[in-house]
């Protein structure tokens, strides 16, 4: 679930601010890690994008919680 919302907020994000395309391939690896069956390390790794999305790294507007 966390993923599809994160891939929705990018669907809409992206064209937007362009800029925020750089954590498409953070997102890749979560997807990565979610199909070989590491969940907690997907967890982490969606939370880690999510802290630098909020935290301002890309220039976008704050996802919103809950994610994970």
């Amino acid at each position: 679930m966390s993923l599809q919302q994160l891939y929705a907020w990018l669907q809409a994000t992206v064209p937007q601010a362009p800029q925020v395309a750089g954590v498409v391939p953070l997102v890749v690896r979560a997807v990565q890690l979610y199909r070989a069956g590491q969940h907690e390390a997907c967890v982490a790794q969606i939370q880690s994008v999510l802290d630098s999305i909020n935290a301002g790294h890309w220039s976008a507007a704050p996802v919103t919680r809950p994610f994970a």
